[in-house]
């Protein structure tokens, strides 16, 4: 879903849940475990809008 390297305009709004290296990356930008960074894209879907708006919402 969100690692087609061919869609790389639309892929990087995009986070998939189902490729390591995308979680690692997303819990490192936010300084989470990977568990929980899997958790978060599993629960709120892999647009990375909605979870910048969740991460940034439960920092405040």
């Amino acid at each position: 879903m969100a690692d087609d390297k061919s869609k790389t305009k639309q892929d990087r709004k995009l986070v998939s849940g189902e490729e390591p290296y995308e979680v690692a990356a997303f819990a490192r930008k936010y300084g989470i475990p990977q568990s929980e960074a899997a958790t978060i894209i599993k629960r709120y879907g892999p647009s990375r809008r909605k979870l910048d708006a969740h991460m940034a919402s439960r920092n405040a």
